[in-house]
């Protein structure tokens, strides 16, 4: 069966362009807020169904790998511009999957499709092979070195549960893979199989549009072990692409490490983000930063693996006014739903345990469970810092909108309790400007650098932007690769990696590395960069 232009959700797979709706095991997406079936039942692909994507895959790759800049910018661009094109019918099927909000949902679509946008001049502009040229000195017996960074090969990418168009089957993995020539095997997220299948039609579409090899991109959908495993474990995937629980996250890095040639997978597995507040910062703007903490931890109901899910706080006479202030903030938070049953009863598990703990108090919460079916109560817990490491659970991440205050004696002991939480994505401080030489700042700054991926100052981390200097990664469990970010330009490094050529002819180097700089790029020549073509190469070359 061929791929159809259909606007609404089928419930097929798409194994290189070949629409196949299968005879296994079927499941439906579930409407968070009534607990209903939404969209059609969807097949669990084959084992046959993994290996041929996987195969067509690496069929593709023999011609993406070697396409020129302009033809895999033009795939980004076309791909943004058919989900554009997808109108008001993508963001009603999202929101019936996720109960995630139509307005929440536009501001995603804009920010996946600018991704993709971003890619594709970042492709244009072309430094990111990272050309370096080193002449040599054939005298001194010193070789002509010329490095470039090529694709990797298919890449398996796995949807993530809380953003369903920014992670998931179009967003930055996709994007970044594509980017670089790579051809992508997605697996959609059961959560939400209606939209990965619109977004796989119109990056499908994208790739007919720019007469690409139908193996560029296929979509699987499952959701036993057993599919993922598939598909992980193929032998033409080079690199995996994960963001979700760290639980699956590290089974998926067993799996690649355990293969005969084991492969890089790249898991975002969430993120304590710990925030600190100066008793200088706690002084000038308890209220400010109170609302701001509440706004931030219950974005998304709590469901970004940026949210700030532990506050280190001074324990002085300002803290009672802070608590006041945060409990009269969240009254004004309508509680939302989680996306799926399964996050819904974990999220109960945690308040409950961490509740029933004597270390632990509520010390504030929303005022209405609103009444949709998978409702979670926004919470805020207390403990001190002695307690940290002695409560179980404490220095686990808690998808959902809870934070937890900890008491601090002072700067320094907010440092130690840094130095003992797992590695995150982000580290968070609130401080004033004649407190930036105080003694136990630079500590403060040191401890959350050595822990997270990201530090931020007078913000709040919930927002990741898709730059260039953007860093969305971090010390092991946030992810399994502390050297990549899954967020901004230098995403596509994933897949990619450095090949060094030694004294090779002129017309058999790629265009990045001639002496007449055929691209335009700027390259780095004996250390220094520059567009300029090379006037003389090395002796016979």
């Amino acid at each position: 069966m061929t791929t159809t232009s259909a606007t609404t959700p089928t419930g097929a797979n798409f194994v290189a362009g070949e629409e196949r709706v299968g005879s296994g095991e079927t499941y439906g997406a579930i409407d968070p807020r009534t607990g209903s079936m939404t969209g059609p039942q969807f097949y669990e692909a084959t084992p046959r169904d993994v290996l041929d994507a996987a195969a067509a895959a690496a069929e593709a790759f023999k011609v993406t790998g070697e396409w020129p800049a302009d033809r895999r910018s033009a795939l980004l661009e076309a791909a943004a511009d058919r989900l554009d094109g997808l109108g008001e019918g993508l963001i009603d099927v999202v929101d019936a999957e996720t109960g995630l909000g139509r307005e929440r949902l536009l501001g995603e679509r804009t920010r996946t499709t600018g991704q993709l946008r971003a890619f594709a001049e970042l492709i244009r502009e072309g430094s990111y092979v990272g050309a370096m040229i080193d002449r040599g000195d054939p005298d001194a017996g010193i070789p002509d070195l010329r490095r470039v960074q090529v694709p990797t090969g298919p890449v398996a990418v796995f949807g993530a549960s809380n953003f369903p168009l920014a992670f998931s089957v179009p967003g930055g993995d996709t994007a970044s893979a594509l980017a670089v020539g790579c051809p992508v095997v997605a697996k959609a997220h059961p959560s939400h199989p209606g939209t990965s299948e619109m977004c796989a039609r119109a990056i499908i579409g994208a790739v007919a549009d720019v007469d690409g090899p139908a193996g560029l991109f296929s979509l699987i959908h499952g959701t036993s072990q057993e599919m993922g495993a598939a598909l992980v474990t193929a032998p033409e995937v080079t690199a995996v692409a994960f963001t979700g629980s760290l639980r699956a996250g590290r089974a998926l890095y067993g799996l690649a490490a355990a293969r005969p040639v084991p492969v890089p997978v790249y898991a975002e597995m969430g993120s304590l983000n710990p925030l600190a507040i100066t008793t200088g910062a706690l002084r000038a703007r308890k209220t400010e930063i109170a609302r701001g903490l509440v706004a931030s931890f219950t974005q998304g109901t709590g469901q970004f693996c940026t949210k700030p899910g532990l506050v280190l706080i001074p324990n002085g006479p300002e803290l009672d006014e802070f608590v006041e202030a945060m409990r009269s903030a969240i009254q004004d938070v309508t509680p939302g739903v989680l996306l799926n049953r399964g996050i819904h009863t974990a999220y109960q598990a945690d308040i409950e345990t961490m509740a029933a703990s004597t270390s632990v108090s509520v010390v504030a919460e929303a005022g209405s469970e609103g009444g949709a079916e998978l409702t979670a109560i926004p919470r805020v817990l207390m403990t001190d810092a002695e307690q940290l490491t002695a409560t179980p659970g404490l220095t686990d991440e808690h998808f959902g909108p809870v934070t937890i205050l900890v008491r601090c004696r002072d700067l320094e002991q907010m440092a130690q309790a840094v130095g003992v939480l797992p590695g995150g994505l982000s580290g968070t401080i609130h401080l004033q400007e004649e407190e930036v030489g105080a003694d136990g700042i630079e500590n403060l700054v040191r401890a959350m650098r050595d822990r997270a991926g990201r530090v931020v100052v007078n913000g709040f981390p919930t927002g990741v932007a898709v730059t260039h200097g953007q860093v969305h990664g971090g010390p092991y469990p946030a992810t399994t690769a502390p050297g990549h970010t899954s967020v901004g330009m230098t995403a596509v490094q994933r897949f990619q990696r450095p090949v060094a050529y030694q004294n090779v002819p002129q017309a058999l180097l790629p265009a990045a590395l001639r002496d007449d700089n055929p691209l335009g790029i700027v390259r780095w020549v004996d250390g220094e960069p520059t567009r300029e073509p090379l006037l003389l190469s090395a002796p016979g070359l």
